[in-house]
C-alpha cells in the first residue's frame, strides 16, 4: 500500500511560529490524562516552513488530544478573501481530525456559527469539507483523497463579494492562478448550496451570508482564528459524539479512541489573503509573527 507523506517535523518550533501548542483543555476532546497536549507530545511545525502544522498520534502515550491554534493572529472576516494550504494525510482511518479550520471568536448557533472546517475527518472514516453541520458539506472521493494515503493535495477556502464561503480541494497539479484550486461556479446562494456539482462545499444563508453567522452578529467582533486539531481522546462534547463514529472495517466502536494507529497529518504553506487578493490585514494587537501566514504580494 502507498502512504501519504506528511512533512518532516522539527522537534522545537521556531520562535516566530504563530501557533500555540501548550497543554490546555477543550470541551471537544479529553485525553486519557484529562486534557489536551498533556501526554508528552503536541503539534509542531514542518522543517523550513513556519506557516505549517504537523501532528502525529502516538498511542504509546495514551489516548491523545492534540491541538495548535494561532489565536493571536486575528482574522477580520470582512477583510478575508481566501485561505490556501497544501496537505498530506497518512494512516488516519479511525481518527477524528480537523487539520486546519477557522473558528469565530464567538461560537454560537451550531451549523450557523460560521465555523469553516476546510478539512475534517468526520465521520472518521473519510475526509470531508464541513461547516459544523451547516451549509452544503461534501465528503471527498476516497480514490483521490484517501484518509490513509493522501499527499500533494491542496485546499482553497474563498469568500466571494457577497459573503458566500466555498471550499475546494484539488491535487497540486491542478492549481491555477495564485496557486489556488480552480474556483467553483455558482449563480446564487441556492445554486451554491444545491448545485449537483459536489466538488465544492458551500456555506451561505441568502441574507448577508457569513456576516449573518453567529460570529458576526449580536455585537460579536466578526473575527476568526486558525486551529489544527487531531482528536483521539476518551470523551468530549456533542462534536465528539457526532464524529467519533464506528469504523467497522478496522473493528473500532463508536466513541472509542483508535489505539492501533500511526496517524500523521501536515498542512503546509498556509496563506491567507485579504482585500483584492493582497495581504490580510490582521486585527489590532496581532503580533508581527502573523505575517508568515499571509501573502506578500
Amino acid at each position: 500500500m502507498a502512504y501519504g507523506t506528511p512533512c518532516t517535523p522539527v522537534t522545537t518550533p521556531d520562535s516566530n511560529w504563530a501557533f500555540d501548542n501548550t497543554p490546555t483543555q477543550h470541551p471537544s476532546c479529553t485525553s486519557s490524562g484529562g486534557g489536551v497536549n498533556d501526554l508528552g507530545s503536541a503539534p509542531t511545525q514542518c522543517e523550513g516552513d513556519i506557516a505549517s502544522v504537523y501532528t502525529k498520534i502516538d498511542p504509546t502515550n495514551g489516548a491523545e488530544c492534540l491541538s495548535a491554534h494561532a489565536s493571536t493572529c486575528k482574522i477580520p472576516m470582512r477583510n478575508f478573501t481566501s485561505l490556501d494550504y497544501d496537505f498530506s494525510v497518512d494512516s488516519c482511518n479511525g481518527i477524528w481530525a480537523a487539520p486546519l479550520w477557522m473558528t469565530p471568536d464567538t461560537w454560537q448557533w451550531g451549523g450557523g456559527s460560521g465555523e469553516i472546517d476546510s478539512l475534517e475527518l468526520c465521520p472518521r472514516s473519510s475526509i470531508s469539507m464541513n461547516f459544523a453541520g451547516g451549509g452544503s458539506q461534501v465528503e471527498l472521493d476516497s480514490s483521490t483523497f484517501s484518509i490513509d494515503f493522501t499527499d500533494n493535495a491542496h485546499v482553497t477556502v474563498r469568500k466571494d463579494p457577497s459573503g458566500i464561503i466555498t471550499i475546494t480541494t484539488c491535487k497540486q497539479s491542478d492549481l491555477t492562478t495564485n496557486s489556488q484550486c480552480p474556483a467553483p461556479t455558482y449563480s446564487s446562494c441556492d445554486d451554491c448550496l444545491y448545485n449537483n456539482n459536489k466538488e465544492f462545499a458551500c456555506w451561505c444563508d441568502n441574507q448577508e451570508n457569513i456576516y449573518s453567522s453567529g460570529g458576526c452578529t449580536d455585537g460579536t467582533d466578526c473575527i476568526w482564528t486558525l486551529v489544527s486539531d487531531v482528536w483521539n481522546g476518551v470523551s468530549g462534547d456533542e462534536g465528539y459524539t457526532g464524529c467519533m463514529t464506528e469504523v467497522p472495517e478496522i473493528g473500532l466502536a463508536a466513541g472509542k479512541p483508535n489505539m492501533d494507529t500511526k496517524c500523521a497529518v501536515s498542512v503546509e504553506k498556509i496563506t491567507l489573503r485579504g482585500d483584492n487578493g493582497g495581504p490580510l490585514m490582521f486585527a489590532s494587537g496581532s503580533p508581527a509573527s502573523c505575517s508568515a501566514l499571509t501573502t506578500t504580494n
